[in-house]
């Protein structure tokens, strides 16, 4: 067997897809998984905020490298802030409640802001001074490759004039923008007018408000950013977001190419032709 890594998993599909595609580069994965989030069965589980049984397992496991992955509700992180609430959920789910409490009084020390990221950002960077390992950035890039977005139309039969394709690179770089200031990675345009940015609701949810100002014949750009760290946050899109499209009468989806996953690719593009979305992956830098 290879070299074992550790998926710590939130909700959805991206991490067991990376399991699969991690055993081809000859890895060993395991996933881990954190009650009342993560929606699959898994190798492992730990209690939510149990970080006192997490570093025990992974000591257990021999300290192999940690990838995270899967979707966490980003309200979490802003209730880490909220001490009611982390009282009552310790005492729910923490087996070693003082030293838990301990190490997240700890974590709070190292985090600036309650953003999503800079949350698995102080969270990573405490582990790595105990001795922890994470998957270097590039390394999950790899491994996730043929999910990456190409660049061109991705739906051949869906026609395209150049025209909109310009104004979908445009809004496409104003979306990459967004995402290095930390604000959001999607954004809902039609006729040269935006009518939806992301914030920490989510894609889905940002696409459903643009919609609803917008109407139908609306387009959707995802883009990620400049130096975008694969180890803290994955752009992604799938079957879920897909559905949405479909249901609320999309034109077009704008892909930052080799930066965006698409989730079961296959299947996604077959089905946003069949729905005459067109889906297209651009080259920003």
């Amino acid at each position: 067997m290879g070299e074992k890594v550790l998926i710590l998993s939130g909700r959805g599909k991206l991490p067991l897809l990376f399991r699969e595609l991690s055993l081809k580069h000859g890895y060993q994965p395991i996933t881990v998984g954190v009650k009342t989030i993560t929606d699959f069965k898994t190798d492992y589980t730990v209690p939510f905020m149990g970080f006192v049984e997490f570093e025990q397992l992974v000591e257990r496991l021999g300290n192999p490298p940690i990838v995270l992955l899967g979707k966490f509700d980003p309200r979490l992180s802003t209730a880490l802030f909220d001490s009611i609430l982390q009282k009552l959920r310790f005492k729910l789910f923490g087996g070693n409640y003082k030293r838990n409490w301990e190490i997240l009084s700890t974590l709070k020390g190292r985090i600036k802001n309650t953003l999503p990221g800079e949350v698995i950002r102080g969270f990573m960077d405490y582990y790595e001074v105990k001795g922890f390992r994470f998957l270097p950035s590039e390394e999950i890039k790899r491994i996730l490759s043929p999910l990456l977005a190409d660049e061109g139309l991705l739906t051949s039969s869906v026609k395209v004039e150049k025209e909109f394709l310009e104004e979908g690179k445009r809004f496409l770089s104003y979306t990459q923008r967004l995402a290095d200031m930390e604000i959001g990675q999607v954004l809902v345009f039609k006729n040269g007018s935006v009518f939806a940015v992301e914030s920490v609701e989510g894609t889905d949810e940002t696409i459903k408000r643009g919609a609803k100002l917008a109407g139908g014949g609306f387009s959707v750009t995802k883009a990620a950013r400049s130096e975008q760290d694969f180890r803290i946050d994955i752009p992604a899109v799938g079957g879920q977001t897909l559905k949405l499209l479909k249901k609320l009468g999309a034109k077009a989806l704008f892909l930052e190419s080799g930066k965006v996953l698409i989730l079961e690719r296959e299947k996604f593009l077959k089905e946003a032709e069949r729905a005459g979305i067109a889906v297209i992956g651009l080259t920003l830098r």
